[in-house]
């Protein structure tokens, strides 16, 4: 089984004890193509990809997400508010429409600006504020100030977490076997906590402190909240028939 990753340091934990598989690394969005491709067998995908996906595509137990703040999926401008404008990266699909339903259920009067940058230093060029995900947000919140936490504000409004990814096979696939695999890397990630933190500051250069924050932030497992919570982003999105 070719399994994928998403190269961010919210897959490092899940993964660093996985053992017996071809793993390949790429973005969120390029995971998504390889997957209908053929080119892996399982792999973690946009929730968003996802339910617009799901007639092809079955899902596991292992997902990304948060039940309140995420730390990673942020807008962020310079002064600590959102402005008229919100630059938003074209990286992610599923960001974008939790911001959308945020700023819709908010009532403010925000225009979002698509980008083809990732980074917020471009991204604030041509906005107040920037929408950034992932390493990039992580990056950013070290230099600007954090105007909004999209999980967080994801769980005040509706009560549930809110699934960023989660892990998929086509329908024809059947990767339990490399799903459990998984959840077990990620409940021995956990057990040896400190052991993953120092190597992952090394690798990705960032404080041992947030690191531990941010894996203990992140959920790794779907349960029933987490799937409400998914039914909930559908349904908000009009993915529902």
């Amino acid at each position: 089984m070719r399994v994928g990753k998403f190269g961010l340091i919210n897959n490092f934990l899940p993964y660093y004890f996985l053992r017996g598989y071809e793993v390949v690394s790429s973005s969120p969005k390029e995971m998504a193509s390889m997957l209908l491709e053929r080119k892996i067998d399982y792999a973690p995908v946009p929730a968003y990809f996802y339910l617009k996906n799901s007639g092809r595509l079955r899902h596991y137990s292992f997902c990304i997400a948060s039940d309140g703040e995420v730390l990673s999926v942020i807008v962020v401008s310079r002064n600590g508010r959102m402005g008229e404008k919100v630059a938003v990266t074209s990286e992610t699909m599923t960001s974008v429409n939790l911001l959308r339903i945020l700023i819709e259920e908010k009532g403010l009067d925000v225009k979002l600006i698509p980008s083809e940058h990732s980074r917020a230093e471009e991204l604030l060029k041509v906005a107040d504020s920037a929408l950034v995900i992932g390493d990039e947000a992580i990056k950013a919140r070290m230099i600007y100030r954090v105007a909004m936490d999209l999980g967080e504000e994801w769980k005040d409004l509706t009560g549930y977490p809110m699934v960023f990814g989660i892990s998929a096979s086509l329908r024809e696939v059947d990767a339990g076997k490399v799903d459990r695999d998984v959840i077990r890397a990620v409940e021995m990630g956990m057990e040896k906590l400190d052991e993953v933190v120092k190597v992952a500051s090394t690798e990705f250069r960032m404080p041992e402190e947030f690191l531990e924050k941010y894996f203990k932030v992140l959920v790794y497992r779907l349960g029933s909240r987490e799937r409400k919570g998914l039914e909930t982003f559908a349904e908000m999105c009009g993915l529902v028939d």
